[in-house]
């Protein structure tokens, strides 16, 4: 009886419902075919003109939650998920939003936006997985879209009941009127498009009608929240030589008095972190980045209130002389600077590679010169302190540099000197200088206020390239919060071993490869995965691949990232394609037992890297110790998970893990906590 009632209930839908001006379009010619179809497409506009007013309201009610960090979730089946998917991908690089804020879920999982999940649409309990298993979890501060062009899709009706039901605001967008969508949402829009072309094909009028809805809402919430002025993409982010030309016309569109040439606002957008909002608000008022970011928080982000908005009106937050702490993470990659005053991180600054070791002190020196002044332009208006260095009086308190190259004895005193001179330091003693792992080893120190367990000790263990760990004492109270350093353990280079890392990763599966192909066995999907990534045809051609010594010319299929003149880099790059295949982000997709197999001995070598420096110091037990994770693979949850695994399988269970991202975010709280407390 039910199956009956069903099959009722989808008869009389709108979108199932027989077209009479299509009955014939199998007969008709390919011209009055496109007639049919082009003279149905033309009535979907009318019937989205008749939703106008939910859209409107639909579009201020999430714009208040993005203005407050909130996440924009759409979810779907089949079209309508697919067409949620995109939205969501769309909206981040065409408005610069954070990637995280628009969410695409799909039923049946990623799998299915190219290839059909069978029965995923009609589980109810699905969607409410799906929004269960966010991360952050949903919270009233989101919005939820669910999209069915019938109305009635299981699977969304239980995702807007769920969101609905936390206080979580919930739209429903569907082809049909009256919907089940009513009475499961806090919002809906019914749009009637009729009958389809093709019974029932909902990806031709109510999917056109759905993806100019999904574009009303995503663009209307882009522009009331400031990211656009008038129809200008102010918020565009010149990443690319074409949106770097856009920039420049957006800004002088924006100031058409402006005689800045194309140099001078490339370096005007540079000094204002390619904000190019920030940068027209920092050329028409000629003010600071900082005072130009002030501006703009003051107007809500929107450029036509920041040119209303008075200089009495802003507020006055500054760092002080001498109450300001620098922190800077010296980078092969990059250079990272992070200055706080007693309340926190305040700005940042970045620069190019600051390698003290292959690229000499001087060109260091320019980069570490480059990231500070970047964050010192930075600073919140009503500053005193110009973005130059050296400073004409002393700012910092206390400064910490951190990276490759600076833990050789030979040349701490020359770069000390030389620092404290750049830096103007009133007293030489507050400036400390060490290796890069050695900045991981804040995270080791407790937090004011923190009630966690005594600890006395911790492991650094960075896991990038290449594999090495520390072991630091946590320092007696009334002395520095800098832990002491004591042992090291690995780090002898890809030459020698560093077991664990991301270039041995990549050397194993290289290997496996290779001696799969000598055994005269087929090649497995890893192993095409790795020629793909080199841009081979064969197996035959991997070692010239790995062993070139210039780089590579991009071949059709390779992986952009394995064009690299350094045959190191290109080796350990393989490393991110083991971990996609012996964690596969799909759910119906099994593990490769090989990658799987190489990622597992690994991380086991990588504990045993930790365990070697427990075992050399009697007085070291990880019951009263922090265990910190850094570097690329260190930020991997599944590798931490294996090597915190086999560091339990071996009895030694850490007090407290860490993982650091940003090393120089950790590394300012000592400063806070020793110079400004």
């Amino acid at each position: 009886m039910s199956n009956l009632r069903t099959t009722h209930q989808l008869s009389s839908l709108q979108t199932e419902s027989r077209n009479t001006f299509s009955s014939n379009i199998d007969v008709v010619s390919t011209l009055e075919m496109c007639r049919v179809m082009n003279s149905e497409d033309s009535k979907i506009a009318g019937a989205v003109k008749s939703c106008l007013e939910d859209i409107a309201t639909v579009i201020d009610l999430i714009a208040e939650k993005v203005k407050n960090n909130g996440r924009v979730i759409y979810f779907g089946a089949g079209t309508s998920g697919r067409l949620g998917v995109l939205d969501a991908s769309e909206i981040p690089p065409t408005f610069s939003a954070p990637f995280s804020q628009f969410v695409g879920i799909m039923a049946g999982g990623d799998v299915a936006i190219r290839k059909a999940v069978e029965g995923a649409e009609d589980s109810p309990d699905g969607a409410i997985r799906d929004l269960q298993n966010l991360d952050p979890p949903l919270s009233p501060s989101d919005a939820v879209i669910g999209i069915a062009s019938s109305g009635r899709t299981p699977y969304v009706l239980g995702g807007l009941s769920y969101a609905r039901d936390n206080g979580v605001l919930s739209v429903g967008i569907c082809c049909v009127k009256p919907s089940e969508m009513r009475e499961k949402c806090t919002d809906v829009i019914e749009c009637v498009v009729g009958p389809e072309i093709v019974t029932g094909s909902t990806r031709l009028k109510a999917g056109t009608a759905t993806k100019l809805i999904l574009n009303m809402i995503s663009t209307g919430v882009m522009i009331r929240i400031g990211k656009t002025y008038g129809n200008l993409m102010v918020d565009v982010k010149p990443s690319n030589l074409k949106l770097v030309d856009r920039a420049r016309r957006i800004f002088r569109a924006v100031l058409p008095g402006t005689t800045l040439s194309d140099v001078q606002i490339d370096g005007l957008l540079a000094s204002c972190n390619n904000n190019v909002k920030c940068a027209v608000v920092a050329h028409k008022y000629q003010c600071t980045a900082g005072e130009a970011s002030d501006r703009l928080e003051a107007a809500g982000g929107v450029l036509k209130k920041a040119f209303r908005i008075t200089s009495d009106s802003l507020p006055t937050v500054a760092g002080p002389e001498g109450k300001l702490v620098l922190c800077i993470d010296a980078g092969g990659t990059k250079c990272k600077a992070v200055i706080a005053n007693k309340n926190g991180i305040i700005c940042r600054g970045e620069a190019g590679p600051c390698n003290f070791v292959t690229l000499g002190h001087d060109v260091a020196l320019r980069a570490l010169n480059q990231a500070v002044t970047s964050a010192l332009a930075l600073l919140p208006s009503g500053s005193v302190i110009t973005p130059v260095l050296p400073p004409s009086s002393p700012i910092f308190a206390g400064a910490w540099i951190a990276g490759a190259g600076l833990g050789r004895i030979a040349d701490l005193e020359t770069i000390r000197l030389q620092i404290t001179t750049l830096l103007n330091l009133a007293d030489p003693q507050r400036l400390i200088v060490t290796h890069d792992a050695a900045l991981l080893s804040s995270a080791i120190v407790p937090q004011p206020g923190a009630t966690t367990p005594l600890i006395t000790n911790g492991i650094v263990l960075v896991t990038g390239t290449g594999t090495l760990a520390h072991s630091y004492a946590v320092s007696p109270p009334g002395l520095s919060s800098l832990p002491r350093p004591l042992s090291r353990s690995s780090g002898w280079g890809y030459l020698l071993g560093d077991e664990g890392s991301a270039f041995a990763i990549g050397r194993d599966v290289l290997r496996a490869t290779l001696e799969h192909h000598d055994c005269g066995l087929p090649a497995s999907p890893l192993h095409l995965a790795v020629m793909r990534y080199f841009g081979c045809g064969s197996v035959a051609e991997l070692i010239s691949a790995v062993y070139l010594k210039a780089s590579p010319v991009l071949k059709e299929g390779q992986n952009p990232s394995s064009v690299e003149s350094d045959s190191k880099l290109r080796v350990a790059g393989l490393c991110r394609i083991v971990f996609s295949y012996a964690f596969p982000s799909a759910s119906d997709v099994s593990p490769d037992g090989e990658a799987l197999e190489i990622v597992h001995r690994h991380a086991a070598s990588a504990a045993e890297t930790i365990i070697r420096l427990l075992a050399r110091d009697s007085n070291m037990h990880a019951s009263d110790s922090v265990l910190v994770f850094g570097g690329a693979l260190g930020q991997v949850e599944h590798y931490r998970s294996l090597i915190v695994d086999a560091l339990r399988g071996k009895g030694h269970h850490f007090a407290r893990l860490e993982c650091v991202a940003e090393p120089a975010d950790a590394g300012i709280q000592v400063l806070i906590q020793d110079y400004l407390q």
